[in-house]
């Protein structure tokens, strides 16, 4: 992408891998709900940010679960001829939330979910639908889901895994009280 183009992040697992490595060179290129951090913003967003600059090329990166809750707005950027990149990164599970509690209970529980074909789903609504089967096939994918100028879902298999790995990069959490309830921060 380039420096002006904007990446939009739903909420879920991915936004704290985005808001830890993703570097933008120019303010408003990079797009993560904070606050409430209402998970399913993405699709709408993005489509948003395609309508304010269409010149740019807008990519959204979205979990399995966060896609699901406004997927249908697909159809939406497809009457209006919105062009945007959504990739999913499909872990099957609440992947945010098996974090939180590995983190909090060293296992988790009811994270687990069943996902439809994403490529299929996609092109049900006329949309291109595209699935990433390595890590070497990832560039020349978003490339050609660019060059496509349509609406675009890329569905691309993730191991977070490496979740709890950053967990421990970043610090252990530490219990503090405050105004008589537990709040956790990380450590340094």
């Amino acid at each position: 992408m380039d420096n002006a183009d904007i990446l939009i992040s739903d909420v879920g697992a991915h936004k704290m891998w985005i808001a830890r490595l993703y570097r933008c060179k120019l303010p408003n290129t990079c797009i993560i709900s904070n606050g409430f951090a209402s998970m399913g913003i993405g699709v709408p967003v993005a489509m948003a940010a395609k309508l304010v600059y269409p010149q740019r090329k807008v990519l959204m990166i979205t979990g399995d679960t966060g896609f699901m809750m406004n997927s249908q707005e697909i159809e939406t950027a497809l009457r209006y001829s919105i062009a945007i990149v959504i990739m999913i990164w499909n872990d099957g599970e609440y992947g945010l939330i098996k974090w939180h509690q590995q983190r909090r209970f060293g296992h988790s529980n009811h994270i687990s979910l069943t996902n439809p074909d994403f490529v299929q789903y996609a092109e049900s609504f006329g949309a291109v639908g595209y699935r990433v089967e390595s890590a070497v096939a990832l560039i020349a994918t978003l490339q050609q889901a660019f060059s496509d100028d349509a609406v675009v879902v890329i569905d691309v298999p993730v191991d977070y895994t490496e979740n709890m790995k950053l967990t421990e990069k970043l610090g252990k959490p530490v219990r503090t009280l405050k105004n008589k309830k537990a709040y956790y921060a990380l450590s340094n």
